[in-house]
């Protein structure tokens, strides 16, 4: 039996064999950040670099601490409450910051990002479609 879905938000991403990456905005307070974010339906939470962190403003180590696993070992991060926006649909979410510098990408996961949106890809296209998960 078919489905009929309808999105807010269609966003085109590069054809690049390393995986999805669309642009974000991410806003704390009165300072916003545009940054490259892969979209990462195993990923537990959005995590970005410290970098990131530093350039909102924010005092890293003072949020919520949590360490995360990944293949190439254990990331220790914070948690701070941000608006996170793609194209034109935005929602505040908790990101994790990088206690360190130099963490290769910035991760779209499933807290912070995927509960709070229905999301369709045609990968074929190069097509991400998006909406609030309660509109």
């Amino acid at each position: 039996m078919p489905t009929q879905l309808s999105f807010e938000e269609e966003l085109r991403y590069p054809d690049d064999s390393s995986g999805i990456t669309i642009p974000v905005l991410l806003t704390y307070g009165q300072k916003t950040v545009r940054v490259a974010a892969k979209v990462d339906t195993g990923a537990q939470v959005c995590l970005f670099t410290n970098e990131v962190g530093l350039r909102l403003g924010l005092a890293v180590e003072q949020g919520t601490p949590i360490v995360l696993s990944s293949i190439g070992g254990s990331v220790d991060a914070f948690g701070h409450d941000v608006v996170l926006q793609a194209g034109e649909l935005a929602f505040e979410s908790r990101g994790y910051f990088a206690k360190y510098p130099g963490l290769p990408r910035n991760v779209l996961g499933r807290q912070g990002w995927l509960r709070n949106l229905r999301m369709a890809v045609i990968d074929y296209d190069s097509l991400l479609y998006l909406s609030a998960y309660d509109s």
